[in-house]
């Protein structure tokens, strides 16, 4: 089990990071900023990979890599079209 987790591990990290940068770099309006858009990447490919692995052990790396990204998409995406920033006081 410990070997799974240190084999998939750095891919759902490393995906959902990517995911919540890739957010922030291609639509600049519509967030919270850079770092709070990589957290929730993060937060998404771990949880998303973690449903994933427990389903499916056989995903690889690249697999996970995958299923990670498009986790940390779906989460920055939600927040997005369900929490808009509050604009500031004028």
């Amino acid at each position: 089990m410990l070997e799974h987790i240190a084999h998939i591990g750095p891919m759902l990290v490393l995906a959902g990071l990517m995911a919540g940068w890739t957010a922030e770099a291609v639509s600049r309006a519509g967030g919270y900023g850079l770092i709070p858009d990589m957290v929730l990447g993060l937060i998404g490919s771990v949880l998303v990979g973690g449903i994933a692995s427990v389903v499916s052990r056989d995903a690889g790396m690249l697999g996970m890599f995958v299923i990670g990204g498009a986790g940390g998409a779906l989460a920055v995406l939600g927040q997005r079209s369900l929490w808009r920033p509050h604009a500031p006081a004028k």
